[in-house]
């Protein structure tokens, strides 16, 4: 953490006596003053302080206001599960946007794996069953009995009458897993395994690592992975499944390069999309029905 100059301690003072402390996880003033009004707006007076508390320990927002926007929906966040993140959103959205306006099939079935709060199939549903002519059945499963419990509390909470989602607690690396899921088809799957190596996890922002905070606070079981999860997605789900796209988000070019030479002469293609920043984000494979999905890829190989 870098220490924090007298001269930023005043001028925070002089805006409110509860801004110091949250520069502690907010060196700059501007993005303190935010989280300040976030906790005031979205928590009673008589918790302020101890929000700012525990803000000032680097626990994420997310955990000390409970939800976090993600799309049009607000999803509840617990500790224990993955924090949403603004990069998942935009794959996501991308993805039932292009669905929406080039997939030929009217009904699609599609499996989220790793689905943590819920926040990808929740999101998809809202977005192809709610504002297109498209109707959906998703199912997302997850190790995880926290995040099992959370993603059916979030799908309680959004749209506890739809029947088009469902989740379930399923290993991904289980050699039942395809019986255990008992699905009939899937058009497509998505997920957002582990995919941060240990020697990153471990690492400073500095060294390419992660914040400080999601080393302290966040699961390492859904952060901590490599080419396993791939690997699994491919073997366990993908190929015995026959199933016709994917999109996997990760965080470096290995991955995808992991990706495109395990499903080689398998009759796939595979490209790779990037995020709004410019990073690597996602790989995604079709088969040449779903040949629409390479409106997403930026480069792509058979």
């Amino acid at each position: 953490m870098p220490r924090i100059s007298p001269r930023l301690v005043r001028e925070a003072l002089w805006h409110s006596r509860l801004l110091p402390p949250l520069l502690r996880a907010n060196p700059e003033i501007a993005m303190a003053k935010q989280e300040l009004r976030w906790i005031k707006n979205e928590l009673p007076r008589d918790q302020w302080r101890d929000a700012i508390t525990r803000r000032s320990k680097l626990e994420p927002l997310q955990y000390i206001l409970g939800t976090q926007p993600f799309g049009e929906l607000d999803i509840e966040c617990r500790p224990g599960v993955l924090i949403p993140r603004w990069e998942t959103e935009e794959w996501v959205t991308k993805l039932s946007n292009l669905v929406a306006s080039r997939c030929p099939k009217k009904n699609i079935h599609i499996v989220d794996a790793c689905t943590g709060s819920g926040c990808v199939p929740l999101l998809l549903n809202h977005q192809l069953n709610g504002q297109s002519d498209i109707s959906s059945q998703i199912v997302g499963f997850d190790i995880s009995l926290e995040a099992f419990n959370l993603a059916n509390h979030n799908l309680a909470r959004i749209d506890n009458s739809t029947p088009n989602v469902k989740f379930k607690q399923l290993n991904l690396f289980s050699e039942s897993l395809v019986q255990e899921l008992a699905v009939d088809e899937v058009d497509i799957l998505v997920s957002n395994p582990p995919y941060i190596p240990k020697e990153d996890f471990y690492s400073s922002m500095y060294m390419n690592g992660v914040e400080k905070s999601v080393r302290l606070y966040e699961p390492a079981l859904a952060l901590i992975g490599e080419n396993e999860f791939y690997e699994a997605l491919l073997a366990q789900l993908i190929l015995p499944m026959k199933i016709k796209a994917f999109v996997f988000e990760l965080g470096y070019q290995l991955q995808v390069d992991f990706v495109k030479t395990f499903l080689e002469g398998k009759g796939w293609e595979v490209g790779s999309m990037n995020d709004g920043s410019g990073k690597i984000r996602c790989v995604l494979g079709w088969r040449k029905e779903m040949d629409f999905m390479q409106k997403l890829a930026e480069e792509k190989s058979s």
